[in-house]
């Protein structure tokens, strides 16, 4: 990818005539590149694609878009564009890709924010390798992976792990294995897990080695029993789950603001939660969606021994008292939650002891 043409400067006045031959000046087409990219990203991606056409001011404005939004309608036919969000479909996967490398090929500069949302990641992963890999390589700073097809769990290139440029990485449904040496995502200062599928030591190996992290949220992993969390510059952290697992901060010095959610009902994740172990191991040989519930998943077993002996309210006092410096704390706690927490044998303490105070708290809102 080549380097940016300087197009920020004002060119020539383009000149137009008008309707009685007179000349006058296109004052669109005098804008300075900042803004012209600016009104591009408000179009779809195939209306901002055809400026390309309109002159030679316009043709390199598309081309170096520091950011590119990618879902199903992108390069659909228009005629077969998706109703709304929560009903992807890509018409045609190899013309649709095929499209998408046509747009990466033709860059002039290297993308700053790359959003991708569909349902093919697994299918042509050999593309999306490469895809992401180029964008690490080019200095990529903001990277949204979204896989709209729970059937087919999408793992995470490699490539993703060794970049240090990313400073924001978002990732929905795919899966994360981590590593065993990581070597990149030094710069991320903000980290978000949206239904990833992901083992206690590749999550905790992840956190960890994000240094500068920021702010992290976590909503509704799989697979993790525990969320440890080393971050000696994190300064925000949202957690939400529906069912139980362990939160353990080792090391949050910074840490202001905390809004944790848990919206257990505990007799359905019970029963989903083997349910899910037993076809995450089968994936590869079944299109069934694993993330959804179906019928047969409450077959009424029983299977509280999954998390047998675990102490809520231990595991929530020990989580306050790791968080001393929080400003603002949020609390959501579903009615299942307190249910077990109220249960036979688990008692709650009166108060934090005096070295866990929260003595700069300024907000809390617990419902």
């Amino acid at each position: 990818m080549a380097s940016e043409p300087e197009q920020n400067q004002p060119t020539k006045k383009p000149i137009l005539a008008n309707n009685h031959g007179e000349e006058e000046e296109d004052f669109i087409s005098r804008l300075p590149n900042t803004i012209l990219h600016m009104i591009l990203s408000k179009l779809k991606m195939r209306d901002a694609a055809v400026t390309t056409a309109l002159s030679k001011r316009w043709a390199p404005v598309f081309t170096t878009l520091p950011s590119l939004k990618i879902d199903a309608n992108s390069f659909n036919p228009r005629v077969l564009e998706c109703p709304g969000p929560g009903e992807p479909y890509v018409e045609n996967p190899e013309k649709w890709i095929y499209s998408l490398c046509s747009v990466l090929d033709s860059r002039k500069t290297p993308i700053e924010k790359f959003e991708i949302d569909v349902g093919i990641f697994r299918l042509y992963h050999e593309h999306f390798y490469v895809v992401f890999r180029e964008l690490c390589v080019t200095g990529v700073e903001e990277l949204l992976i979204i896989n709209d097809n729970s059937r087919r769990i999408y793992q995470i290139p490699s490539p993703v792990f060794s970049c240090n440029t990313i400073v924001n990485l978002e990732l929905t449904s795919c899966e994360l294995l981590v590593p065993s040496k990581l070597t990149g995502l030094q710069s991320v200062k903000s980290l978000k897990l949206c239904h990833v599928t992901v083992a206690d030591n590749d999550l905790r190996r992840m956190i960890s080695w994000c240094n500068a992290m920021e702010k992290l949220v976590i909503i509704d992993c799989h697979k993790v029993q525990n969320i440890v969390i080393h971050g000696p510059s994190l300064l925000e952290l949202v957690i939400s789950l529906h069912r139980p697992v362990g939160i353990s901060l080792k090391s949050v010095p910074r840490l202001a603001f905390v809004e944790v959610s848990l919206i257990y009902d505990y007799d359905l994740w019970m029963n989903y939660h083997a349910s899910f172990e037993e076809r995450y191991a089968a994936r590869e040989d079944s299109d069934e969606d694993i993330f959804s519930f179906s019928p047969r998943d409450f077959s009424g077993r029983d299977s509280r021994k999954t998390f047998e002996g675990t102490n809520e309210a231990a595991n929530l006092v020990a989580f306050l008292n790791r968080i001393r410096s929080v400003k603002d704390l949020r609390l959501n706690f579903s009615s299942e939650y307190r249910v077990m927490l109220s249960k036979e044998g688990i008692v709650l303490p009166t108060r934090l002891s005096p070295k866990c105070y929260l003595v700069e708290l300024k907000k809390l809102w617990a419902i």
